[in-house]
């Protein structure tokens, strides 16, 4: 099918729907966050602390988004990896002529950068997807709700 994924009607709902059009009714899974694998180390780990709390505090994860989620964890992890590596012996290396040659490490951060975005984007996490995104008020963070915190 040609053209752009479908947007979960999730997404849909934080973004607006200026179009009007009607929201499909896919499958819900149960809501919440899904636990990390076992496996799941360092900036990878960090990374996953540092998303999955937002995500599910903006209902955006269910229990069945775990691969996506490591799958974002994991690029993440290896796109910092080798930003360490590019910092530490720059953009040019010596190859096994013994002249420079572009650092591989540059090509890692390219294809983690392209997977951080493919997956990011599902959960609205690129600077674009954000933008999108109009997320109602909740009622305990307007004026009002400071006024009846002062109250009770």
């Amino acid at each position: 099918m040609p053209g752009p994924p479908p947007k979960p009607s999730k997404l849909t709902e934080l973004r607006g729907n200026p179009s009007k059009k009607k929201l499909t009714t896919e499958p819900e899974p149960s809501r919440g966050a899904p636990r990390p694998p076992a496996d799941l180390k360092g900036e990878a780990l960090a990374e996953w602390g540092r998303v999955v709390p937002e995500l599910d505090r903006l209902g955006l994860l269910t229990v069945v988004d775990r691969a996506y989620l490591v799958a974002y964890c994991e690029a993440w992890s290896s796109f910092n990896a080798a930003r360490e590596a590019m910092s530490e012996y720059g953009p040019l290396v010596a190859g096994r002529d013994g002249g420079l040659v572009k650092n591989p490490a540059s090509q890692i951060m390219r294809d983690a950068a392209d997977l951080m975005l493919k997956f990011g984007s599902r959960f609205g996490l690129s600077p674009s997807d954000r933008t999108r995104l109009s997320v109602a008020p909740k009622p305990e963070d307007g004026p009002d709700a400071q006024v009846l915190s002062l109250l009770s």
